[in-house]
């Protein structure tokens, strides 16, 4: 049975479920009312010995389940064969009091609700006395001083069918409950039938076997107890299925329902939802870098923060959320009976729940999580909505990390495409099809070359040039961006190794962008001397640009890595400066060579924006020569820009004015004409 009544129900209203609580709760307790007025003194007399021996093993026995499903609370009792031995032996009344007090005190030491308390009591004693009519139907009755000793062939196969009827009869109540809950009768009823019907069968079939030990001869009662050696052995079997079972459907790193059952709960909560007000949501979150913590402090480091990631996201989430780990770094949160309100609300508690820093071997960790939301729609499943959420967490990524973007229908064309340029990538590589492209920089008091700038471009057979806006995220979400990256290295400096050949161009020089994935690779540092090795040129040939973001996201592995590729005596830029979270503290600690000025605030000096975009290009200058940097400012078009910036101090620029990305050949003959200077 899938159905799990609800936390707080409201039984005063009119619903399904309400009616079944009632009328099984007063139909139940009266049954208990009227079997204490029915038992008298003389009948707990005249059952002595027995009975009291069948009570202690029905209350110890009550207290340990002896299996129950991965998805509900209703678990089969090995009390249960003792119980209807007893109203084989000697009647409903004593069967319905015994029943009714281990069920009361087994739901007191759990601490049960009263009205779940309630409820239990009359559900199971209700089933109890389904299974009592069928006896008496069939003339299979007892009292307590006429107990039904002899069983003959025709009274086993009405007991087998009381059985069945108690059986289902229980399953019928708590499936009645289902309704409340978006789910129908019918599919609740039926939800792991079998498993529910082979366990409860199990347990009945000794009941016959204890009512004639407890009564065959005088003192034979004192036997009942080696009948809970098989009971118990089957106890035992199933709580090893069910550790099993757990282990299955469970992460064992952090103890979190995994990617089985999500998916089960997801389907769950998108059959209720279609009949009930709210949405079912789905975040997918994604720890951003968390390959670092992993390579910089070791594999248990990286175990034990997801495991206090998963802690501090199960105080984040409320109680009827299902968080699970989806694998790696990753976690979903499945949340229903939503509002729309109430989504943007459950995004900021997440988040949040990752703000303060995690201590890990002594050593303080912060963690960000890109997060993606998608809700669902009538024709959601669950591999769609999951599907959906992990491409806005993608989005979320590419807009800088520790993000949270809902998923939106234009989505799924990005996804197609992203996916179609990243097969087509993989095949770039494979059949040469990248290029790299130049443009220049040059030194604006000489007015000469002092570097070329090596830009990826990819010539796709079918649609021509692709614009780098468009393959490289797709390289990024694909991993081919450390491959692509790798190769743009080795090519540009087999370009400069080319034309450092020439007379006069023996200190050229080449930049070359460096992805946050490779900055954050432990190897990067030998990858590079070795591109430097294979073209034969010196470490002062090169120049690796890097984004911002990528450096203040995570600032102390990446100063590792930064300072080793200074002792290699490759120079290091700043790319798009300005644009992100740098500030004068973090350059100090940066063993970085120049600045690039984005272009973003090149495009107004001169112009109508230029009493704003001067006094930033201004203090990114003076600062930059206060802590003994050089500046390039980017995307210089006009004449006016270059006059703005050589008035402020500029030196170095590149840009449209001069050239715009150009083939190795056509770079090589620039260089040739435009009276190469060398290394500034």
């Amino acid at each position: 049975m899938s159905s799990q009544v609800p936390t707080h129900p409201s039984l005063g209203r009119p619903s399904v479920f309400a009616v079944v609580w009632h009328l099984c709760t007063w139909i139940g307790w009266t049954i208990v009312v009227l079997s204490v007025m029915r038992l008298a003194p003389s009948d707990l007399r005249a059952m002595g010995e027995p009975l009291a021996m069948i009570a202690a093993i029905v209350v110890f026995s009550e207290l340990r389940p002896i299996v129950m499903t991965r998805l509900a609370g209703n678990p089969v009792s090995i009390s249960l064969a003792f119980v209807f031995a007893v109203m084989y032996l000697w009647g409903p009344y004593p069967a319905v009091l015994l029943y009714a007090g281990s069920i009361v005190l087994s739901e007191i030491l759990q601490r049960k609700p009263l009205w779940k308390l309630l409820f239990n009591v009359g559900q199971y004693i209700c089933s109890l006395g389904a299974a009592w009519l069928v006896l008496v139907v069939a003339g299979v009755s007892a009292s307590a001083t006429s107990p039904h000793i002899d069983l003959s062939l025709r009274d086993v196969w009405w007991i087998v069918a009381s059985w069945i009827v108690y059986h289902l009869m229980n399953l019928a109540l708590v499936a009645a409950l289902s309704e409340d809950e978006g789910i129908s009768w019918w599919e609740d009823f039926t939800d792991e039938f079998w498993f529910y019907t082979v366990s409860t069968l199990a347990v009945l079939a000794l009941s016959p076997l204890i009512a004639i030990v407890a009564v065959a001869y005088p003192y034979s009662w004192t036997m009942l107890p080696l009948l809970l050696l098989p009971l118990l052995a089957v106890q035992k079997a199933a709580e090893m299925s069910r550790h099993q079972e757990h282990l299955s459907l469970h992460d064992p790193l952090t103890g979190l329902p995994n990617r089985v059952l999500l998916n089960d709960r997801i389907e769950q909560a998108l059959a209720r939802s279609s009949r009930m007000r709210g949405f079912v949501v789905v975040f997918f979150l994604d720890l951003d870098l968390f390959k670092v913590v992993n390579d910089s402090l070791g594999h248990h480091a990286g175990d034990a923060l997801l495991v206090d990631v998963a802690k501090r996201l199960s105080s984040a989430v409320r109680s009827g959320d299902t968080l699970a780990r989806f694998g790696g770094d990753e976690f979903v949160v499945m949340c229903e009976d939503v509002s729309e309100d109430e989504v943007t609300t459950l995004a900021t508690r997440i988040t949040q729940a990752l703000r303060q820093p995690f201590t890990s071997d002594d050593r303080e960790v912060t963690v960000t999580a890109s997060v993606g939301v998608a809700v669902a729609d009538r024709s959601s499943t669950p591999h769609t909505l999951l599907r959906d959420a992990d491409v806005a967490m993608y989005r979320a990524k590419e807009r800088g990390r520790n993000k949270v973007v809902a998923f939106d229908a234009a989505m799924h064309q990005q996804a197609n495409e992203r996916l179609q340029d990243a097969v087509g990538l993989r095949r770039a590589l494979e059949h040469d099809e990248l290029r790299v492209a130049y443009q220049p920089i040059l030194d604006l008091t000489t007015g000469r070359t002092i570097g070329m700038e090596a830009l990826a471009r990819w010539e796709d057979p079918d649609r021509g040039l692709v614009p780098p806006g468009l393959f490289i995220p797709a390289a990024e979400e694909s991993g081919l961006i450390t491959a692509i990256g790798q190769w743009v290295l080795d090519a540009a400096l087999a370009d400069a190794s080319r034309w450092r050949e020439d007379r006069g161009l023996d200190n050229v020089w080449v930049a070359v962008n460096i992805s946050s994935r490779q900055l954050l690779s432990p190897t990067l540092v030998d990858e590079v001397e070795s591109s430097l090795c294979a073209a034969g040129v010196p470490a002062s040939a090169l120049q690796l640009e890097i984004t911002e973001s990528a450096v203040m996201n995570d600032l102390e592995p990446v100063v590792d890595v930064l300072s080793g590729l200074r002792r290699l005596g490759v120079s290091l830029a700043v790319d798009d400066f300005g644009t992100g979270y740098s500030s004068l503290a973090y350059l100090k600690r940066l063993p970085v060579t120049t600045l690039k000025i984005d272009r973003a605030f090149i495009d107004g000096l001169g112009g109508a924006d230029d009493a704003f975009d001067r006094p930033i290009v201004d203090a990114i200058i003076k600062m930059a020569q206060s802590l003994g940097l050089d500046v390039i400012a980017e995307g210089v078009e006009t004449q006016e820009q270059l006059d703005a910036l050589r008035a402020l101090g500029g030196r170095f620029a590149q840009g449209f004015l001069w050239a715009r990305p150009m083939a190795a050949e056509q770079a090589g003959l620039w260089l040739r004409s435009h009276s190469y200077l060398g290394r500034r």
